[in-house]
């Protein structure tokens, strides 16, 4: 005879189960990033920061449904990204909200630091990440980001990320001290974080950044707010054969391309770096690297993921590897010094 299953017994199996909150905020991530996405599409950070408002006042300002702005600015303030605003009472009786410090700091328009480009280019990999089940199950893989000449047509991802990027460039400079910088070129310069650190770093330096003109348009403003455009030229893209005669650069920087154009063509723009580089110059190499024994992991293997699906070729190659490569085209490896996620490798030319 079968022991008849209690009401007690079976709850057990519940109860005692692992918490699985984890698994439900993981599972519902997209939804906030498309929360913060539409935030920003919509301007909402930037309008509050201008003056606090109410819900009912945000939807008549941006011409939106009351009911849609009420429920996305509750989401916005359980994500810590608004709070209560200054001002008299609110007409409809609705609690003023404003930007948190965080969100000021980093979405808002016309603040020094906005990052919302980099999350709009970050966003629109929504679709291929669709195909994440079929990347994995086949190994085919595909995606433009790997492309150097395609890097004008994700400004936002390639150089919108500047107000966290130029932080560990200033860092690295610091602690790595390739100087003097002397005649520098900056390749596939992004917004130029690399080359005004060592700018700001070597007072002689002058710094050729090369980009696709998109970028170089960042690269540019950037330099004038940190005062030192005055020593930069600004030379277009060409990737398949960058405008530069042999050896002619001090200081040659190739940051943040290789894990998005994978080892082959890492390779050849290594191979481009040196041949422009003097007997005696240094290569500066950064870039997101697996980390190495002992070191924690941060998000790098999300990244990794991500350019298994968003690229043909891309990977997140270890610190060896590029020093290995680097070997290759006549560079011996010098000094390597890792801050966050970024690894920053320097080499002299033979």
């Amino acid at each position: 005879m079968t022991d008849t299953p209690s009401p007690a017994g079976a709850l057990a199996r519940y109860t005692n189960a692992p918490d699985p909150a984890p698994l439900l905020a993981l599972n519902f991530g997209f939804a906030r990033a498309r929360a913060l996405g539409t935030a920003l599409e919509l301007g909402v950070f930037t309008a509050l920061a201008r003056t606090p408002r109410t819900a009912h006042e945000l939807a008549v300002d941006l011409g939106c449904d009351p009911r849609g702005v009420r429920d996305l600015l509750a989401v916005l303030e359980e994500f810590g990204l608004l709070e209560q605003g200054s001002g008299p009472p609110a007409a409809d009786g609705g609690r003023r909200l404003a930007p948190t410090e965080l969100a000021r700091a980093y979405l808002v328009d016309g603040e020094p630091g906005p990052l919302g480009e980099h999350f709009a280019d970050v966003l629109a990999q929504w679709d291929r990440w669709a195909t994440l089940t079929s990347v994995v199950r086949t190994g085919e893989r595909s995606g433009e980001l790997g492309a150097p000449a395609a890097r004008g047509r994700r400004p936002g991802l390639f150089g919108g990320a500047f107000p966290l990027a130029v932080r560990v460039a200033f860092e690295a400079v610091r602690q790595l001290r390739p100087l003097p910088a002397g005649r520098v070129l900056d390749l596939a310069c992004g917004a130029g974080e690399w080359g005004i650190a060592l700018a700001a770093a070597d007072p002689g330096a002058r710094v050729t950044a090369h980009d696709d003109p998109a970028l170089l348009a960042q690269a540019r403003a950037r330099a004038e707010e940190f005062g030192v455009a005055e020593r930069f030229r600004f030379v277009p893209a060409d990737f398949d054969a960058p405008p530069f005669e042999d050896a002619g650069f001090d200081t040659v920087v190739l940051a943040h391309a290789g894990r998005f154009a994978g080892p082959t063509e890492t390779a050849r723009l290594l191979r481009e770096a040196a041949r422009v580089l003097r007997p005696g110059g240094t290569l500066l190499v950064a870039d997101v690297m697996s980390p190495e024994p002992g070191e924690p992991g941060l998000n790098r293997s999300m990244l990794a993921l991500s350019l298994l699906v968003n690229t043909a070729e891309g990977a997140v190659l270890a610190a060896e590897e590029y020093r290995a490569l680097m070997e290759e085209v006549g560079v011996t490896p010098k000094e390597c010094v890792t801050r966050g996620l970024v690894t920053a490798q320097t080499g002299e030319r033979r």
